[in-house]
């Protein structure tokens, strides 16, 4: 089981990444992303809190907050408020 959580992590940090790129992205297009970037902003030391801890509902937690972002990002870049 450990292995596989390991592996979540892993996908979970690279995932973040994209968000963060994608964040950037459309900050250098002058885009408002504030309330992305505060969504991300506690998932780090959620991902660390998963790797001593290993539990299930700690990545479905972190799995919320990176969709949330990803709403967020999308909502901007649509042009939404």
């Amino acid at each position: 089981m450990a292995e596989g959580i390991d592996l979540t992590v892993e996908n979970l940090k690279q995932e973040l990444n994209q968000i963060k790129d994608k964040i950037s992205q459309c900050r250098k297009k002058g885009m408002d992303t504030k309330i992305a970037e505060l969504k991300i902003m506690a998932i780090p030391s959620k991902i660390k809190m998963l790797e001593v801890t290993k539990d299930f509902k700690d990545v479905q937690k972190i799995a919320k907050l990176l969709n949330d972002a990803i709403a967020e990002i999308d909502n901007v870049e649509k042009g939404g408020l």
